[in-house]
């Protein structure tokens, strides 16, 4: 049984090798020589003409954009580099005097002025400095109670877990991931740490940084380094 289907399998695979061969037998005497020549010169001009295309391409010249809107808007956006002021002036009618002149779109505010609600503290950095700010300086939320000091920690515990947490713990007693990695975090909610410091310190070490810690007066406002440092001084009491 097995046999006579090979052989049907075998004998319509025969015809149609014959049908083919009659069928370019056909086409060669119907067609000239000249005409295979003829379309052979073509198609190898049309792939020389392709190669020379990828050759000759300039591959530092950025392809088109499609729907360049959604990566260009007409929103500035509030850190627009300077790289990019190109790519926006292709898309826009002009560029904004303050995009043009410091390439962002947060204008800095005058020299010698502050923006609203900006508080400078006016205590140079380094140890001289703390030592200063320590004597000088009070935090402000230091006798809250109540509602105010529940409102003061619930905010202080978010600030320093965005802030914090990422080289001192969650709870402060420096067991970050950072530290497995040779990068030394204090331990903040130790009472040495407590004793050693004060609020006034504090703050001018989140102003300024310390040794391998940077400054973070961009990342936390003058008012919120106070509810901080409120905050920390719950941790050191283990609450």
């Amino acid at each position: 049984m097995i046999d006579k289907k090979l052989n049907a399998v075998i004998d319509q695979q025969v015809k149609m090798a014959d049908k083919t061969k009659d069928i370019l037998v056909e086409a060669h005497e119907t067609y000239p020589a000249r005409a295979w020549i003829g379309l052979g010169a073509l198609l190898g001009a049309i792939g020389c003409a392709l190669v020379a295309g990828y050759l000759l391409r300039d591959y530092g010249k950025r392809n088109i954009e499609y729907m360049p809107d959604m990566g260009y808007s007409e929103a500035w956006e509030s850190q627009l580099k300077n790289d990019y002021r190109e790519d926006y002036a292709k898309y826009t009618p002009e560029l904004p005097p303050y995009v043009a002149a410091w390439g962002t779109a947060e204008m800095p505010p005058p020299p010698g002025t502050i923006y609203r609600g900006q508080q400078k503290l006016d205590i140079p950095s380094g140890d001289e400095g703390r030592a200063q700010a320590g004597r000088e300086l009070t935090n402000p939320y230091a006798n809250a109670s109540g509602k105010d000091l529940d409102e003061v920690l619930k905010r202080g515990k978010a600030l320093f877990r965005m802030n914090c947490q990422g080289c001192h713990g969650v709870d402060g007693v420096g067991n970050a991931p950072v530290t497995k990695y040779g990068i030394g975090a204090p331990q903040l909610a130790n009472q040495t740490v407590s004793q050693k410091y004060r609020d006034g310190e504090f703050f001018h070490i989140i102003t300024y940084g310390i040794n391998t810690m940077p400054a973070h007066a961009n990342r936390v406002n003058y008012d919120d380094r106070w509810i901080v440092i409120r905050y920390l001084r719950e941790l050191q009491k283990g609450k």
